[in-house]
C-alpha cells in the first residue's frame, strides 16, 4: 500500500484535476482545516453518512469507483431530502493493512466524479488505519435560500407524494447475496440516484412542507416524518411505486411485493408532504425533471397510527419495518 501521505496527495491533485471550485473555498485540500466563507442570505445544511464493509457493502459487490459513487450519492440524497444544493465534502477512511492503494484511489474518484457532477468538492479529509472493516465517512456541506430548507413536518390532509421508485435497491442486495453480479437491480444498489434534481424542481415551488429520503425503508421513514410532525397517514397499496422488475423478483421468491417494497431500503426516493392544492403542481414538477412521482396517501390527525388499504378498501395497521443499526436486522 501506498502511504499514508501519498494517497493525500493523491486525491489532492484528482480534486484539482476535477476542476469543480466551489465559491466560498478560502483553503480546500492541504491544510489543518478547511476555511469556507459564507454568506448572509444562505443557510448551510449539514450531513454525515458512513459505508461500512460487511454492513453496507461487500468488496466482492462493487468496484471501487461505485463504491466511491455511492458514499457520496447517499450524503447527497440527505442534501436533497433538505431541499438543498451540494457544495463542500470532508472524507475520511479508516483503511485495512491489506487494502491495495489501487482499490482506494478508485473509491477517491468514485467521490470526485460523483460530487464534481452535482457541482460540490472535496475540501479534506482524514486516513486512519484499522484492525477492523474498511470504514468510507463523508460529511457533506450544502446550502439553501435562508429559511427554505425542507424540514421533517407535515399536517394531516396534506398528500404524501413520493418521488422515485421503491424495491430496487434491496432486491439488488439480495441477488449479489446470491452470488449474481450484474443487472438493473442490483444497479439500482450499486448506483443510488439522490434526487438533487427533484430538489431543484421544488426549490422554489413553496410547495413542499415536509420531507425525508428514503434510506431504511418506506415503513420507518415515513413513520420518522409522522412522528416529528406528530401525525398518523394512510397509505393506499394501489399507488406504491413498485420498481422495474420488483414484482419477479418477489414473485420468484414467493415474497409479497407489497411488503418488500412497505419495508427495504437504500432507494433514496424522496417522501414529501404536499398540501392537496399544490399536489398536481409538485407531480408535474417532478415528472418535468424525469422521475417517477406517485401520490400514495395523505397523513392524518390520528397520531401513532399508521394504516394501509388493500385493493378492496380493507385497512390494516403498518409499523416501522426497515433497517435498524442497533438490532442489525430488518424489523
Amino acid at each position: 500500500m501506498k502511504s499514508e501521505f501519498d494517497l493525500i496527495n493523491a486525491f489532492a491533485r484528482r480534486i484539482r484535476r476535477a476542476g469543480a471550485r466551489q465559491p466560498g473555498v478560502v483553503v480546500g485540500v492541504g491544510d489543518d482545516a478547511a476555511v469556507l466563507r459564507v454568506n448572509a442570505r444562505e443557510d448551510l445544511v449539514v450531513t454525515t453518512d458512513a459505508l461500512v464493509e460487511g454492513v453496507h457493502f461487500e468488496r466482492r459487490w462493487l468496484y471501487g469507483v461505485n463504491l466511491g459513487r455511492r458514499l457520496a450519492a447517499v450524503n447527497l440524497s440527505d442534501i436533497a431530502a433538505m431541499g438543498a444544493s451540494p457544495r463542500f465534502a470532508v472524507v475520511s477512511f479508516a483503511i485495512p493493512s491489506a487494502t491495495p492503494a489501487s482499490f482506494l484511489e478508485d473509491i477517491e474518484r468514485g467521490i470526485v466524479l460523483e460530487l464534481s457532477h452535482h457541482g460540490a468538492q472535496v475540501v479534506g479529509g482524514n486516513i486512519t488505519s484499522t484492525r477492523g472493516p474498511l470504514v468510507c465517512d463523508m460529511t457533506l456541506i450544502g446550502a439553501c435560500a435562508r429559511g427554505r430548507a425542507w424540514r421533517r413536518t407535515a399536517r394531516a390532509g396534506d398528500a404524501i407524494v413520493v418521488a422515485g421508485e421503491l424495491g430496487a435497491a434491496a432486491a439488488g442486495v439480495a441477488l449479489l447475496r446470491a452470488g449474481r453480479k450484474s443487472g438493473t437491480l442490483i444497479s439500482a444498489y450499486a448506483r443510488p440516484v439522490a434526487r438533487l434534481d427533484v430538489a431543484r424542481a421544488l426549490a422554489k415551488t413553496r410547495a413542499v412542507r415536509g420531507a425525508i429520503d428514503v434510506s431504511d425503508g418506506l415503513s420507518s421513514d415515513l413513520i420518522h416524518l409522522c412522528e416529528a410532525a406528530g401525525t398518523g397517514c394512510e397509505v393506499h397499496v394501489r399507488a406504491l411505486p413498485v420498481a422495474r422488475g420488483v414484482r419477479a423478483f418477489c414473485r420468484t421468491r414467493s415474497v409479497d411485493p407489497i411488503d418488500w417494497v412497505l419495508h427495504s431500503g437504500e432507494d433514496y426516493a424522496l417522501i414529501l408532504a404536499v398540501p392537496p392544492r399544490q399536489v398536481e403542481e409538485t407531480c408535474r414538477a417532478i415528472r418535468a425533471a424525469g422521475v417517477h412521482a406517485a401520490v400514495i396517501g395523505r397523513f392524518t390527525r390520528a397520531r401513532d397510527s399508521y394504516r394501509l388499504i388493500d385493493m378492496s378498501g380493507k385497512e390494516r395497521a403498518f409499523r416501522a419495518g426497515g433497517w435498524d443499526h442497533l438490532r442489525k436486522v430488518r424489523r
